[in-house]
């Protein structure tokens, strides 16, 4: 490690002590490791992780975990870190049964990538034939899978109407509390782990009153989540609350 490497990995010990008693350094601390974070978890379940995936969650509160948890004289904080998510993923694979089940794919091969020289290369060629292979999605694909999710939530894609925003005053309200969940990794990683929304902490960081966001708790959810993934479409139909969310992080 040359003397820059290790400047910069005391300083982000140093941020992490910060971080665990300032809440509001805290949040910033987070934003600006979630690539790390995304790394790590990467590295411990073996395909290349995303923010739709349930391990990214979990890496997350793992790394809020570690940040609570970090004690200077263990070492440094990246290497504690890694070590909480590792833990936390494994635990969370044993309590899904699925560990054993998976099969680990390089994470380039979803780029298209394949090591022919590797023993699971016959595998990565069909994975990426059928990446390069994959049809257009539909509206109707988009809300099939959205309403999947949906489901972990307790609720279906054509629910949303019964809990949709009635007034502007309303609409605008409910954009805050999505844009306040979508710029909070801690509170968007709590809600995807638990399949709940954190109604309390959500009202306290957007200023929108606990009483509407429970009345409209499905449209939150949902529009956090499709604005979050990939979900192009059904986007188009949110574009007004997107652009107040999006100011609620500036």
């Amino acid at each position: 490690m040359n003397r820059k490497e290790a400047a910069a990995v005391t300083q982000t010990s140093t941020q992490a002590v910060r971080a665990r008693e300032d809440g509001l350094f805290l949040e910033r601390f987070i934003e600006a490791h979630e690539a790390f974070v995304l790394r790590c978890a990467s590295r411990h379940a073996g395909f290349a992780v995303t923010r739709s995936d349930d391990e990214y969650s979990v890496a997350l509160l793992a790394f809020y975990e570690a940040v609570k948890g970090y004690d200077p004289s263990s070492g440094p904080f990246g290497a504690y870190a890694s070590l909480v998510i590792g833990r936390r993923l494994a635990d969370h694979y044993r309590s899904q049964h699925r560990f054993d089940a998976e099969v680990s794919l390089a994470p380039q091969t979803f780029d298209g990538t394949v090591d022919r020289d590797s023993a699971d290369a016959a595998m990565q060629q069909a994975v990426a034939e059928q990446m390069s292979e994959a049809k257009p999605v539909s509206a109707q694909d988009e809300i099939e899978a959205a309403n999947r999710l949906f489901e972990r939530y307790g609720f279906g894609f054509y629910e949303l109407a019964d809990s949709s925003p009635k007034s502007d005053k309303t609409r605008h309200s409910c954009a805050m509390a999505v844009g306040t969940l979508l710029h909070s990794p801690v509170l968007f990683a709590a809600m995807q782990s638990a399949h709940s929304l954190p109604v309390k902490a959500l009202a306290q960081q957007s200023g929108v009153s606990a009483r509407t966001i429970t009345r409209h708790r499905n449209y939150i959810v949902a529009a956090a989540l499709l604005i979050d993934g990939d979900y192009p479409i059904l986007c188009t139909y949110l574009q007004t609350v997107r652009k107040e969310a999006e100011q609620c992080g500036r």
